[in-house]
């Protein structure tokens, strides 16, 4: 059977992981080392969902009606776009949620941590590798003719690479309980053959007695005391910081002051976050903010937020109500297609209203549009 790690890796071309470095400002060494995390860890959730059968089925239909397509433009994913309806990164977000639930921003900072990138950056990777593995496995049910119990078959019978390749602390994370495929083998090995144990034993006895008779009268030399080595630390958790001055930077000392109340009525704003004309289709360079934003949720899980999107006062009032509102439910279905719960998230358009700025000038109708955060749990 042919490795499915292996198989998917094929896919993860150099030219992928230097657009993913260029693009996220890492190094092309932890891109690939993240990516060769992220894989197998997708993997192992899905793993420890087949014994479930209800769960099993909801994974199948998902990856049965996934296009695999993608997998000859991974590289798309990776910048901005529109995150429609059928979007790729949308349809992973969903399954990926409905795997790992809240364990999403523990993941991103373990794998963070084992290859040494931000944890900014393997949210945004997990945007990819989430429906690579999705294309690749739609690929194999079509090609294959699976069926649910061949879907779990084929995840259990790759158990012991998915595990092996899983890096250090991931499987206590994930929740893996059941690793019995790995030590059956071992055990049964040591009951076939648990007759010679009382063997060993008698003559491990009958030579200490002759030793002792042979060297009693010998003082024995002290025994050697061995110092095991120092541990190699864990590398040091990046701490989160922004530019001084921006918004993010103050939101994020929003969110870290403990005696910050909430308050309904303080809003993040950011006009970076910018859409094409009359549309809700993200500018690519709108994700430099988001991730900001998708970096404050990944380091503090308890954090809520409500999502605004405005407006200036050109065109229809209700036309820019509806716009402002689609705008908002983008943002809201970018950071949930990276991993963040929807729980945690809400979104409404207010059109024109609580301008920031006169609508009298293009500068000041630029500060107008825009989609701005107000923190409504910490």
């Amino acid at each position: 059977m042919a490795n499915l790690l292996d198989s998917i890796k094929e896919y993860v071309t150099p030219e992928l992981i230097g657009q993913a470095a260029n693009l996220f400002g890492e190094n092309e060494g932890g891109i690939s080392k993240a990516i060769g995390g992220l894989a197998p860890t997708i993997l192992a959730g899905l793993l420890n969902k087949s014994g479930d059968s209800h769960a099993t089925g909801g994974i199948f239909n998902a990856l049965s009606n996934f296009n695999p397509g993608i997998l000859d433009n991974l590289g798309s994913l990776l910048g901005g776009g529109n995150l429609a309806h059928n979007d790729p990164k949308d349809a992973a977000g969903q399954l990926l949620g409905s795997i790992f639930g809240a364990k999403v921003p523990a993941i991103t900072n373990a794998i963070a941590a084992y290859s040494g990138t931000k944890s900014s950056s393997v949210s945004s990777l997990l945007g990819m590798v989430g429906p690579l593995v999705m294309g690749f496995l739609s690929k194999k049910i079509n090609t294959d003719g699976l069926n649910v119990s061949g879907l779990a078959n084929l995840l259990q019978g790759q158990k012991s690479s998915i595990l092996g390749a899983l890096p250090t602390g991931l499987g206590s994370i994930l929740g893996l309980s059941d690793l019995g495929g790995a030590v059956s083998a071992g055990t049964e090995a040591v009951t076939g053959n648990r007759w010679i144990w009382p063997l060993l034993l008698l003559l491990g006895i009958g030579g200490g007695i002759i030793l002792y008779m042979k060297y009693c009268s010998v003082r024995p030399e002290a025994a050697k005391v061995e110092v095991p080595a120092p541990a190699t630390p864990e590398p040091a958790k990046p701490v989160l910081t922004f530019p001084a001055g921006t918004q993010e930077a103050a939101m994020l000392a929003f969110v870290q002051d403990a005696n910050a109340a909430i308050d309904k009525n303080k809003w993040f704003d950011f006009p970076e976050i910018m859409f094409d004309v009359n549309k809700a289709t993200l500018r690519p360079e709108s994700e430099v903010k988001l991730n900001a934003v998708l970096a404050i949720l990944n380091e503090y899980p308890a954090v809520q937020l409500r999502i605004g999107g405005y407006t200036d006062t050109d065109g229809n009032d209700k036309a820019n109500m509806k716009l402002s509102d689609e705008r908002a439910k983008t943002c809201l279905a970018w950071l949930t297609a990276k991993g963040i719960a929807a729980d945690r998230l809400e979104a409404e358009g207010y059109g024109e209203q609580h301008p920031v700025a006169p609508n009298d000038t293009p500068e000041n109708k630029a500060k107008n549009r825009r989609i701005s955060f107000s923190v409504r749990g910490k």
